[in-house]
């Protein structure tokens, strides 16, 4: 059913105008034409096959004649602008064609995507400190930025100086438009990134009609002309081939960002952080760097190989009370290190009491026992103390 039929004669034509303005925003802008395109690939296809139909064996038979030359990726990206346009032209859901989508899924079967390589904190610095400024003066500013904020290219293309809150000690960076429609904020610190974006600054000339951050750099000076987006994604490569590392075609302009994302994860940062520092929504790009994380992988095998932690108590027994309101605990070989660690540090243990507890109220007053001689023994043969106590302390 198409959209004339929908509307019929009674609607008035500016509100059916209205309504065909509002249908072609439902497709992104940024990209609408390459979703205009596949559908016109799909359209010509059809006409060459003599298909006029719409039916779920057609669509198969599209794919299964694509994946011969497409990677699952494509497949997968083909599969969801079409399924974006013909929702609005023939107000078809191809989502629901179940055989499409489990033939997608099985040529995805064992697929692994090609990732660029990423830049270990070790290289970053030595590229910083080593790389004469004359030359790359402009790819250190643009790695200080990207790997501080995890930038895509397209974010630090469009950067402008009134993005950028220089506080003396810290640079507060905004990117207001990013690829989710979510503002960001980063912070870059440490003296030697502010000196370094500082120089980069200063050579920015008077007569620059715009406020884009990023101008073209070379043989230390600046000129009017902002750095393209293509621009940014070649930087990753040239610093790898000053770097001397193997293959620096791999490194592409999603190293800056993928680089950010693992420096966190090994540093220990949980899938939140990420989240929230790469300004993802899907948990599973998260979880992808953490399972990739060295540093990750390191930790699991140590609890794995180590074993559980000894409990720090030996040889409790309870003994009876004379009192009527508790018992008391007979403790031998009792750990220095019985107090939880929350609660107080090993270094102090001798030296301070745990809180919630007084000594002067909860040990047994005697001439022969001083009042804290369970922290001022390091090894007591045997002490004596009120469960109701211990369990103020654990």
């Amino acid at each position: 059913m198409n959209t004339s039929e929908n509307t019929g004669e009674d609607v008035p034509f500016d509100l059916s105008k209205a309504a065909a303005a509002a249908t072609e925003e439902l497709l992104p802008s940024k990209s609408k034409e390459r979703y205009e395109k596949q559908f016109q690939i799909f359209e010509d296809w059809r006409r060459l096959k003599n298909v006029t139909s719409l039916t779920e064996d057609v669509f198969l038979a599209y794919f299964a004649e694509k994946s011969s030359s497409y990677k699952a990726s494509s497949l997968w990206s083909t599969y969801s602008m079409l399924k974006a346009v013909l929702l609005l032209k023939e107000n078809l859901d191809i989502s629901k064609f179940c055989k499409v989508t489990a033939y997608l899924k099985r040529k995805s079967t064992g697929y692994q995507p090609k990732k660029s390589k990423c830049l270990s904190r070790d290289q970053i610095d030595k590229f910083l400190l080593e790389a004469p400024d004359k030359e790359f003066l402009l790819m250190k500013v643009a790695l200080i930025f990207g790997v501080s904020g995890a930038c895509r290219c397209d974010e630090l293309s469009r950067m402008l100086v009134d993005d950028i809150e220089d506080q003396n000690n810290v640079l507060i960076v905004h990117i207001p438009d990013s690829k989710t429609k979510k503002p960001r904020r980063f912070v870059v610190v440490d003296e030697r990134n502010l000196a370094t974006y500082r120089r980069y600054l200063e050579l920015r000339p008077p007569s620059t009609p715009h406020k884009r951050l990023f101008l073209n750099y070379k043989k230390g000076k600046c000129t009017v002309q902002p750095v393209g987006l293509h621009s940014f994604g070649k930087f990753p490569s040239q610093i790898a081939t000053y770097l001397g590392l193997p293959t620096p075609l791999e490194y592409t302009g999603h190293c800056m960002r993928r680089s950010s994302a693992t420096l966190l994860v090994d540093a220990g940062g949980d899938i939140t952080n990420l989240k929230r520092h790469g300004g993802w929504q899907s948990s599973s790009v998260a979880e992808g760097y953490i399972e990739e994380s060295i540093e990750n992988k390191l930790d699991i095998a140590n609890k794995i190989q180590a074993g559980p932690k000894k409990r720090p108590f030996t040889n409790i027994e309870t003994c009876p009370s004379t009192s009527s309101d508790s018992s008391e605990i007979c403790c031998t070989e009792i750990s220095t290190e019985i107090f939880d660690k929350k609660e107080m540090r090993p270094s102090v243990y001798g030296a301070t009491e745990p809180p919630q507890a007084k000594a002067s109220d909860d040990m047994e007053n005697s001439d022969s026992e001083p009042k804290n001689a369970l922290l001022q023994n390091e090894n007591p043969s045997k002490c004596t103390m009120k469960t109701k106590h211990l369990h103020h302390w654990s």
